[in-house]
């Protein structure tokens, strides 16, 4: 392992001989075989966890996958699946263009992701690239889940092709997921918070709501603590990682609190109104299911969404209307981006394909 001391000896060595460009080309080198030593730490990671892992993570999925196909079965007996698709056929188009705008709406939010993030990493990208590669990665991480392989991958294809280190690109990309999940713990926290007697009532709980709203403000009350008091770099998996600076703190939780809230408020428009269910209800009931999807390590968490929302909507929703509604939402929150960004995506890499051929 080498020596941070002697490094520093031998630079400072070179610099009384006044070999600047030798100083910096040193710099550079050692940087670079820093970060491509930590790329392969992860890549080693990784191949370990499929090598060791990968079995029984399937076969898990498959289990949590099987076991939620048998709660929506179980929550629409008694029903026709012909009441499913009467809901959706007869769902009014204002409801349809509301959602569609919502997701649109949420897709410029999470666009303000990666704005941030590349401030974060002094990664400078024009804002029509910025826009094309957050709404491409979310695009595909959203409908096939496991964002770190699949709107990962999307983002270093496209920020390594526009100039960006690999290293900036990884930061950017663990710096939007802290972002994300800042937020996601601040909204529940705060809903927990405003309505613990509704909750309460809903789910049966034996206890306030308001205590779980408490311990979901604890890890971002640490880490709003850390970017007042800590002021060095930390290391993480041999990156150095700048703290950041104050002001960007409201902005994470801001933009990670808003996407939640648009992302609920699709679902939330496409249930009939005259059902009388509350935002912030539906808000936590998002928030459950959507965590319960993305531990499940199942594509998208489908199925497991759809199952932990029908456990808990029903049954002050039919469970038609719930499950109705949870296909719109697929269809306009996932599907249709994606299929506009595979489209994108493959026009972009057959026009680069093309110009370098030229």
């Amino acid at each position: 392992m080498s020596n941070p001391d002697a490094r520093q000896t031998d630079w400072g060595a070179a610099e009384s001989w006044g070999h600047s460009g030798e100083i910096d080309s040193a710099r550079s080198r050692w940087s670079s075989t820093q970060t491509w030593r930590a790329w392969g730490r992860l890549l080693r990671m990784r191949l370990r966890w499929w090598t060791n892992g990968h079995v029984v993570a399937m076969a898990l999925a498959c289990l949590v996958f099987v076991g939620s196909l048998w709660v929506i079965g179980r929550e629409l007996q008694g029903f026709e699946y012909a009441e499913v698709w009467g809901y959706l056929r007869d769902l009014p188009l204002s409801y349809v263009v509301t959602a569609l705008g919502l997701t649109a709406l949420t897709f410029v939010v999470l666009t303000g992701y990666d704005a941030l993030a590349l401030r974060y990493v002094d990664g400078h990208l024009s804002t029509r690239r910025v826009i094309f590669s957050a709404f491409i990665g979310y695009a595909v991480s959203q409908a096939i889940g496991n964002p770190i392989l699949t709107g990962g991958s999307v983002r270093y294809r496209l920020y390594s092709s526009w100039g960006l280190s690999p290293a900036q690109v990884a930061k950017a990309i663990l710096f939007a997921g802290v972002s994300f999940w800042l937020g996601f713990f601040t909204l529940g926290g705060v809903v927990l918070l405003v309505v613990p007697l509704e909750l309460a009532a809903a789910f049966n709980l034996p206890f306030s709501p308001a205590i779980l709203g408490i311990l979901c403000l604890v890890p971002v009350g640490g880490y709003a603590t850390m970017t007042v008091l800590r002021t060095d770099a930390f290391i993480f998996w041999g990156w150095s990682f700048d703290i950041p600076p104050q002001w960007m703190l409201p902005v994470q939780v801001g933009l990670a609190a808003g996407d939640l809230t648009l992302a609920s408020s699709v679902v939330y428009v496409l249930l009939p109104p005259e059902i009388g269910l509350s935002l912030p209800y539906l808000v936590v009931v998002y928030l459950i299911a959507l965590i319960a999807g993305l531990v499940s390590h199942v594509p998208g968490g489908l199925g497991v969404f759809e199952g932990i929302m029908l456990l808990l909507l029903t049954p002050e929703v039919p469970a038609p209307i719930v499950l109705g509604t949870l296909l719109a939402y697929r269809g306009i929150f996932h599907l249709l981006p994606l299929l506009l960004a595979v489209l994108a995506f493959g026009a972009y890499e057959l026009r680069r394909g093309v110009r370098e051929m030229t």
